[in-house]
């Protein structure tokens, strides 16, 4: 049993290739318990069939969207389907049945999540369908219900393997707990230094104390020999995890010898810390002749990727996006986008299609059609037919709510060429309430730290071009288009670190290491969620084969401003092995020079100069051809730097550092 279906899939592949043992049953927790509910789900209830349907998150919100109009609570914005679901999810996470939560609920809002739960559970029995929780939950209430059913289980599977332990949840240590509980014939392998899914209900203690607890005789072998990192990183890693109190102690050994030392490059503010990433990997493409694909770049939030992102375009370096969709694609910023479009051309039906109901205002398909064949009745444009919605057989409270957006269009459009775009956009967001609509519930918090991510790309783009809302437009258009020359074959992928688990690269970039932000800490956290958050740095980390970069922005706009006072380095700087670090100094240095056009004279900013400071007077180096020697003198900086080296034997040579790949010895 594991978590994912490509690991299934390896699994089963490697089984095949070195038992050649047909009878294994392999598969996720979820699609084990699919099978076994296929088979028997009627007899925890006659209203079921082996034919039901497996929702996933966006139909549990059409049921949670029904079940709110149902107890007429559309006027409480707290009870939103995404924060219910998380909710709904939490309690399943727990075990926790109607009566539980019925039981722990006090006041109007607990009151009535109960009832919304309860009339879910319902309504998933109506429409003869379950979630992915149910999954696990409803096997394990046919085994407690039908002990000849469980025995029969036991007897079918009689050896069990569980893979990435560290990752269960309670139901499913339950369910293993059961269908080994005859035989006892059971190994888990796991990690608990890898136990990242706290906030989705995985349970450390499942393979710290749990598992000995309810398989007393159970063996432990520890795996300590590591075959993916150099001993430094792994030296790196284990002394930041290793300040954890809730662990159990290893120390893991490199079969690939000690390697470099981890490179820290604190940088003036969130671009630099972008242009550093960018650079290290240029240099290292031009010196060691890697690849695009031998790099990551790894972040806490996804907020974090639209600087990278943007700098990466204008450096041509290509990238995709692993577990998250590119900055500018995502929902939320293709929601404001639309706006911003529609203001800009009254006439994109398609912007107009997306945001006229969000957020919600009632307005359905039904309604969207009915003023489309006004439209076409008319011969105007569907945003011009919102003037007639009182034609239209429509209720008040929809007429109005098109009509006030069709004011408001029109309103900014009016606006386009008296206000800069950075208050345009602030003025958008307060108007419809967008802001809003994420920033209060818990749930939609990425969410929320992107739109603030927008509007500190648009302020950028402001302050640095001077232009207006439809040159921001075309700007986010083109690099839309950019995307599809890149080559997902080599390309450097981006992604937050819980999605780097399981993945290994030679080179790994671990940006944003401040206080606030990795470790990500909010003033009611617990210590169980910095040792997480510990745990975190050590995945990260040890995704680096060969080498390993760590950044940090002493200024960095975070939700929508400039933050410049409260700069904390991450405490994970503070902990980690000084023996394994080596600091790197990096800035870049800009000209202003003023060009002339049609439209006059305007100035521009141009990045002329890049300085990596890699090289110290007294430092030890390898040379390919020369051998090992010291250096005696330098001369400039950065790859353009020139350094005079005294070698073995007292040969001294002058060399140019970009071509003469140095390699310093620590």
């Amino acid at each position: 049993m594991t978590f994912t279906n490509k690991a299934a899939s390896e699994m089963r592949e490697r089984i095949n290739q070195s038992i050649k043992c047909d009878g294994v049953t392999v598969g996720t927790f979820h699609s084990i318990g699919a099978r076994i509910l296929r088979k028997y789900i009627k007899n925890l209830n006659k209203r079921y069939s082996s034919s039901f349907t497996i929702y996933d998150g966006s139909d549990q919100k059409l049921i949670l969207k029904d079940i709110i109009e149902e107890l007429d609570l559309g006027n409480y914005k707290e009870f939103n389907p995404n924060f219910l679901r998380a909710k709904i999810d939490s309690f399943k996470n727990a075990s926790m049945s109607v009566k539980d939560v019925q039981s722990e609920a006090k006041g109007f809002e607990n009151e009535k999540i109960a009832e919304i739960y309860k009339l879910y559970l319902e309504k998933l029995i109506q429409n003869n369908a379950v979630d992915f929780n149910d999954l696990i939950l409803l096997p394990i209430q046919l085994f407690k219900k039908n002990k000849s059913l469980l025995k029969s289980y036991q007897n079918l599977w009689k050896y069990i393997l569980v893979d990435e332990f560290q990752d269960t949840n309670s139901p499913q240590f339950q369910l293993i707990s059961f269908l080994a509980g005859g035989h006892k014939n059971i190994t888990v392998v796991g990690d608990d230094d890898q136990s990242i899914y706290g906030w989705r209900g995985a349970n450390i203690d499942n393979i710290l104390t749990n598992f000995k607890d309810t398989f007393p005789k159970a063996v432990e072998i520890k795996l300590e020999k590591n075959y993916r990192s150099t001993q430094r990183i792994l030296d790196g890693a284990w002394s930041v995890v290793s300040n954890n109190t809730n662990r159990a102690e290893k120390k893991l050994v490199a079969t690939k010898g000690q390697g470099e030392k981890i490179s820290l490059i604190p940088t003036g503010n969130d671009k630099e810390e972008a242009l550093a990433v960018a650079d290290s990997i240029k240099k290292d493409i031009k010196i060691n002749k890697s690849t695009f694909q031998d790099f990551a770049i790894l972040y806490r939030t996804n907020a974090q990727s639209r600087i990278i992102e943007q700098i990466l375009m204008r450096e041509g370096l290509p990238y995709s996006i692993v577990g998250g969709t590119k900055f500018y694609d995502r929902k939320e910023i293709k929601n404001v986008l639309a706006y911003l479009i529609l203001i800009c051309n009254r006439n994109d039906n398609v912007a107009l299609k997306r945001i006229i109901n969000f957020p919600v205002r009632g307005i359905g398909e039904k309604t969207i059609k009915l003023l489309n064949d006004s439209a076409n009745k008319k011969k105007i444009s569907l945003f011009e037919s919102l003037q007639f919605a009182k034609e239209l057989k429509l209720r008040n409270k929809q007429c109005d709510a098109i009509l006030n957006f069709y004011h408001s269009i029109n309103k900014f459009h009016d606006l386009l060429e008296k206000l800069d775009c950075k208050e345009l956009f602030r003025v958008i967001l307060e108007e419809f309430n967008i802001e809003y609509y994420y920033k209060n519930n818990p749930v939609e918090q990425d969410r929320y730290n992107n739109i603030q991510e927008l509007k500190s790309s648009i302020d950028y783009f402001a302050e640095t071009s001077g232009a207006g809302l439809r040159e921001f437009l075309q700007e986010v258009a083109l690099y839309t288009d950019l995307d599809d020359w890149n080559n997902k074959q080599n390309s450097i992928t981006l992604m937050t670190i819980h999605a780097a688990k399981g993945l290994e690269f030679p080179t790994v970039f671990i940006t944003g290491l401040e206080q606030g932000l990795f470790p990500l800490m909010r003033i009611d956290d617990s210590s169980d969620q910095f040792e997480e958050e510990r745990r975190l740095f050590y995945v990260a980390l040890t995704r680096a084969m060969e080498k390993a970069y760590l950044l940090n922005a002493h200024y960095r706009r975070r939700f929508g401003s400039q933050n410049t006072s409260s700069f904390v380095q991450s405490d994970f700087l503070n902990e980690i092995n000084e023996d394994s670090l080596k600091i790197k100094k990096y800035k870049s240095v800009y000209t202003k020079r003023i060009v002339s056009s049609v439209n006059g004279k305007t100035m521009r900013v141009a990045r002329t100069v890049t300085e990596f400071d890699d090289f110290s007077v007294g430092d030890m180096v390898q040379h390919n051809l020369f051998g090992v020697g010291t250096i005696i003198v330098l001369n400039g900086s950065g790859e353009n730097q020139k350094v005079g080296i005294e070698f073995k034997d007292g040969l001294k040579k002058k060399l140019i550092v970009k071509y003469a790949n140095l390699k310093r010895i620590d």
